[in-house]
């Protein structure tokens, strides 16, 4: 990192705003540590919740706003009002703005309130090929419209990027790989941890190795076929997710084959669809192949111990889930959306499978239960890829943005569609 940061001598101050409280404690905090670090004072506005007093514990300046995820909730009136007021008083050098509802209000406040620099992270537009009508009809306008009073517009995947190109943003939208990982928790663990499994030349774990991973993390239905394949999804259960689409693939191996066995499919994540997903497992004949995990905080542990892992969703922005896989060097069954393609390599790093093919899901679990020596060689592959999206990499570019907002002057609205000021987007994608 560069040690002259301010680009005065003042201290100056910086807010960032999202819909909760959990979203800086979950993507943002070595941002927030970076501009301390320098000298900046923080704020954050967002709904009231626990994760302030972590945020306070920081240093971190809070301010509760009571934001609705829902853009039509009457509420909103009034946290933009209070978002107006608070930015007036503060005056704040730079608001960087998170999370669709939190971000219209956030740069709708920060211009009647005049601040200098607005910055917005788009964590996945609402708005993306084959989304509902209503997506489009409500977010592309209100995005469109606010692009006019955005500075700096970050992206995260190559669709988000190209249609950011086209916004009249008023000074550049710029691709940013993610809000960075820390790949170390995930690069393996020390002898002896729970679901540690590292073995001498990296090799691959024997089956007592694996057995006694999965008991140390309390799943002993998984230590007893300790030569299965797998397959770990981290993701909350409910629609978008789509975790039926698993369950139907291992429904489609069981009714082929005649048994699923030799492949285990592990949901770790609470949500509505969980009854359902168990119901249709029963159904199909392969419960006993399906382990609800519920939330769990040993991710990288978990990751550590599994064979694969695969997350099928309808909608994603960039997604952490797979990042924390390829990571743990393990490969990946995803769908072929935005985020999940930007990440996987097809065939090189795991399988990219259609929305609702639960066919070729299935193909995809049987290559990997049926030829580990590829699928581990994918997951190195994949470790190797996601070095560009790592926290040092992530960070230093970010630190060049904050670097340009802090010594930004106000600008006036965008009259047209700039020609791109910064057109750097993810490697090996040209607009279009």
């Amino acid at each position: 990192m560069s040690k002259a940061f301010l680009p005065h001598e003042q201290s100056r101050k910086v807010a960032f705003v999202a819909s909760i409280y959990g979203h800086f404690g979950a993507f943002h905090l070595p941002y927030m540590e970076l501009l301390q670090q320098h000298g900046c004072e923080v704020h954050a506005y967002a709904q009231p919740g626990q994760e302030r007093e972590r945020l306070e514990r920081l240093g971190v300046v809070c301010h509760d706003v009571p934001i609705s995820r829902s853009p039509l909730q009457a509420g909103n009136w009034r946290a933009l009002g209070l978002l107006t007021e608070s930015f007036r008083t503060e005056k704040f050098q730079l608001v960087h703005v998170h999370t669709p509802v939190a971000s219209f209000l956030g740069r709708i406040a920060a211009r009647r309130a005049s601040v200098p620099c607005t910055m917005y992270t788009a964590h996945g537009f609402h708005f993306y090929a084959g989304a509902p009508l209503l997506n489009w009809l409500l977010y592309y306008p209100l995005e469109r419209l606010l692009a006019r009073w955005t500075d700096i517009l970050i992206t995260m995947n190559g669709e988000d990027w190209e249609r950011s190109l086209k916004f009249p943003v008023r000074r550049k939208a710029v691709y940013v790989p993610g809000v960075g990982l820390d790949l170390g928790v995930y690069g393996g663990g020390s002898p002896g941890s729970p679901g540690s499994l590292s073995c001498p030349g990296g090799g691959a774990p024997s089956a007592d190795e694996k057995a006694e991973a999965w008991q140390a993390l309390g799943l002993p239905q998984l230590a007893e076929e300790p030569d299965a394949c797998v397959v770990l999804c981290i993701a909350e259960l409910n629609a978008n997710k789509n975790q039926r689409q698993l369950v139907e693939a291992l429904g489609r191996i069981r009714a082929e084959a005649g048994s699923a066995r030799g492949l285990q499919l592990v949901l770790a994540g609470t949500g509505p669809s969980e009854p359902e997903l168990l119901a249709l497992a029963e159904r199909l004949g392969v419960r006993d192949r399906v382990h609800a995990l519920g939330f769990r905080r040993d991710i990288p542990a978990l990751l550590r111990a599994c064979d694969a892992a695969a997350l099928v969703s309808y909608r994603e922005g960039l997604p952490r889930a797979v990042m924390e896989a390829m990571a743990a060097g393990k490969p990946v069954i995803g769908t072929r959306i935005r985020g999940i393609r930007d990440l996987i390599a097809d065939t090189a790093t795991g399988w990219l499978v259609p929305v609702g093919d639960a066919g070729a899901t299935a193909d995809a679990l049987r290559r990997l239960r049926d030829d580990p020596v590829h699928a581990r060689a994918m997951g190195e592959a994949g470790r190797e890829r996601i070095k560009g999206f790592g926290l040092p990499a992530v960070l230093r570019e970010m630190e060049a943005l904050y670097i340009e907002a802090l010594d930004a002057k106000p600008t006036a609205p965008a009259q047209a569609a700039p020609d791109s000021g910064s057109s750097v987007g993810p490697a090996g994608h040209e607009p279009a």
